[in-house]
């Protein structure tokens, strides 16, 4: 009997027993402890009287910031000011996650406070991490996107102006990697018996999460554009009848399937490679939108999809309440938020699980063993993530179908090989690698599979069945195994079988709609974002499966990226459903703070400034010698938020005739919340991010490749320095033991 857990109510097992108390009023806090609560945790939340973070926009009607209020909804809340309350409350938490992103003072002192109080884990959430030259700083939401790249990928369309996404999408990708984070710590202390204290940097999280491939673009010295932005057309979000169809036909046979939909029309010819759709990029821009424009969003992602085409529509947040995808896998629930019934999203999986018949005892996560059938970036980074963590993840590479990084690139220096993939190797470090051609191929896929305890699959139903390992046949040989698949869509509704990039998932889940520029257009987002997101979520639910009370119970865990990225903007969605016509975010708008946004500096590069308090916005004016910007009709946040048009022209003025180096070493000695807006290249770069070991060096299977690193994780354990990571895997390097156990396979 298999019991399949309610969307939009926690899992009732994952992680029962467990209790987490969450400290402080941060974004980041909140989303970590709604993550354990969806799996089971109990969380406890303390907050003052006074929550300056209930003032965002949107807000519930009559109420405080919706954002806070969706979080919030399935804790134990304890307006507390007693603080041997609160002290109690410490004591009987298994984990405690401590939101620190507005700043944490002296980050020595806090360690000492952690040390005196933390009776198991201790998850402490600061803008730079607890130590290096910027940890004491203060951050916030548009210091994280900054200092952490991925404010450098959303950008006016054409232009490099910065644009920041929607809401919180910093504060929420530091969420979840504190999440998996505190699961990493449960897990140490388990073994220890000791207090573990973990160390989560805002910026680490956001650089892993949001600028994963532009980092590593950079460290092996690759060729060309980052991330999605070496795409050549048609690659962008096109204009149709009623609003954007986000396209993506990259692959010479993605565009002949395209050339078909359109009717092999004459200007097509000619253009069957790469290279000559880079050179023609505008001119199929134009012939493709101009197409585009006479049909209607869905019906023409729908035509594309039917010839194998990555396409999907741009839905806003009315379109995410509608989806036939969404509703069909019971993605968007009815709550009650704050006494008022609204939709909201719920969990960005489906778990279908035994039943249980006992409580598991538990075991570490270096006893986890994982066979792997994956491509491209988000399931393998979901595996790479969890072999750093300990677990043994064995891969199996096919060899006459080997993963897209390990065949294009980008490669190391320009050289292709078939080690010398950059992407491939940031999205498998920390794991084995078994190779076979297509006669063995089912033969290893079933010797891998028997005695590990999750599968974890993107490479579709079908790839699945043809090597003997489908869901259904590995449940037959072994009830006790989690299979972990993970898709654009989840694997059942009328889009389960669409073939989609990242960006696709990021337009269908609502963030392309919301990522505006100040005259309101649609930004140009470039980040792979919910192919990293998706892979810390996925971590995340296995971690938790193998360390909760149900891990004795198999069954299949189904995570949508398109779910996971619409959850990102879930405020959005639920003031949609309440009947709001708020108009959209633009630009680096994130009310009531006023000013804040980005500058361009004398040198051409961009400076992020946040005033979130009326005494910091007078230590602007202290540190820009410019006394008259305190003036009395810019002395109040209410003021600076009604004139902020007028504000950023003033400061824009005033920044713009200055070096941005001499900026930063005025603002941020005086407390104000100002970073550069960093690219690959200068997170690599970094000063601080170089004195905490962000980027390690391993060793390499390529051995000319002696200098190779990877990019960090978003966590560390206090006092231990950055977490050992393990080399991308040689194709085929590793063996099965010989006395690995043999099973019966149905037939």
């Amino acid at each position: 009997m298999t019991e399949v857990a309610p969307r939009g109510a926690a899992d009732p097992g994952l992680l029962a027993g467990l209790t987490v108390l969450e400290l402080g009023d941060g974004i980041a806090g909140a989303v970590a402890a709604a993550q354990l609560a969806a799996m089971g945790a109990t969380v406890h939340k303390v907050v003052g009287e006074h929550r300056s973070v209930l003032d965002h926009e949107p807000r519930v009607p009559g109420a405080g910031a919706l954002v806070v209020a969706v979080l919030d909804r399935a804790k134990v809340i304890h307006r507390v000011a007693d603080a041997a309350v609160a002290d109690d409350l410490v004591a009987a938490a298994s984990v405690v996650i401590d939101d620190r992103v507005d700043g944490v003072g002296d980050p020595d002192r806090h360690v000492e406070d952690v040390g005196r109080r933390n009776r198991a884990v201790w998850v402490t959430i600061s803008p730079f991490g607890l130590d290096g030259p910027r940890a004491p700083q203060p951050g916030g939401e548009l210091v994280a996107l900054a200092s952490g790249g991925l404010l450098s990928t959303v950008t006016v369309e054409g232009e490099d102006v910065p644009v920041s996404p929607p809401g919180f999408l910093a504060m929420r990708a530091t969420g979840h990697v504190a999440a998996l984070a505190a699961l990493h710590g449960l897990d140490r202390h388990r073994e220890t018996a000791v207090p573990v204290h973990v160390d989560v940097s805002a910026q680490e999280a956001v650089v892993m999460v949001g600028a994963l491939p532009e980092c590593a673009h950079v460290l092996y010295r690759c060729p060309g554009r980052a991330g999605s932005g070496r795409y050549v057309a048609p690659s962008g979000a096109f204009p149709c009848r009623d609003g954007f169809v986000r396209i993506a036909a990259i692959e010479n046979h993605q565009w002949a399937a395209m050339v078909r939909v359109l009717g092999t029309p004459a200007w097509t010819e000619g253009l069957e490679d790469r290279p000559a759709r880079a050179e023609h990029a505008a001119f199929i821009t134009e012939r493709v939108g101009e197409w585009a424009r006479e049909l209607d969003k869905d019906t023409c992602a729908a035509m594309l999809q039917r010839e194998g085409v990555p396409s999907t529509p741009v839905n806003g947040p009315d379109e995410i309440l509608a989806s036939a995808q969404f509703r069909h896998r019971d993605f968007i629930v009815e709550d009650e938020v704050e006494g008022v019934r609204m939709c909201v999203t719920a969990q960005p999986w489906v778990l279908d699980i035994e039943a249980p018949s006992h409580v598991a005892e538990w075991r570490p996560l270096s006893e986890l063993r994982i066979a792997e059938f994956t491509h491209v970036l988000a399931a393998p980074i979901a595996g790479a993530l969890v072999g750093a963590m300990g677990a043994d993840v064995v891969r199996l590479e096919e060899l006459d179908r080997l993963d897209l990084y390990r065949r294009t690139g980008p490669f190391a220096d320009g050289v292709s090989g078939i080690e010398r993939g950059a992407y491939f190797a940031i999205a498998n470090h920390s794991k084995r690698s078994v190779a076979a051609d297509e006669t063995a191929a089912p033969t290893i896929a079933r010797r891998l599979v028997d005695g590990t305890h999750v599968v974890l699959e993107n490479v579709g139903a079908r790839r699945l069945e043809r090597l003997g390992v489908s869901p259904a046949e590995v449940r037959d040989c072994d009830p006790h195994v989690l299979v972990t698949r993970l898709s654009g869509f989840g694997s059942d509704g009328p889009l389960a079988g669409y073939r989609v990039y990242a960006n696709n998932v990021q337009a269908y889940g609502g963030l392309a709609f919301l990522s505006r520029d100040r005259q309101g257009e649609l930004a140009r987002v470039g980040t792979v974002l919910a192919d990293v997101l998706s892979a810390v979520v996925t971590a995340t639910a296995m971690a938790a499966w193998w360390l909760g009370p149900r891990r004795s119970c198999g069954g299949t865990l189904d995570v949508s990226m398109a779910e996971v990225v619409a959850t990102t903007v879930d405020e959005f969605v639920a003031e949609a459903s309440a009947g709001s016509s708020r108009t959209l975010p633009v630009g680096c708008e994130l009310a009531p703070f006023a000013p804040h946004g980005v500058y361009r500096t004398a040198d051409d590069r961009w400076l992020a400034l946040s005033v979130q308090s009326d005494d910091e916005w007078h230590r602007v004016g202290a540190a820009l010698q410019q006394p008259d910007l305190a003036r009395s009709e810019w002395s109040c946040a209410a003021a600076r938020l009604d004139d902020r048009a007028g504000l950023d022209e003033i400061l824009g003025g005033i920044v713009g005739t200055r070096l941005l180096p001499d900026l930063l070493d005025a603002l941020v000695p005086a407390g104000v919340r100002g970073a550069e807006v960093l690219d690959g290249a200068a997170l690599v770069a970094d000063a601080h991010l170089r004195a905490r070991g962000f980027f390690p060096r391993i060793d390499h299977p390529d051995p000319d490749l002696d200098d190779a690193r990877l990019v960090g994780l978003g966590w560390r354990f206090v006092g231990e320095g950055p977490l050992p990571m393990g080399p991308p895997p040689g194709l085929g390097a590793a063996t099965f033991p010989a006395d690995h156990p043999e099973r019966t396979w149905p037939s």
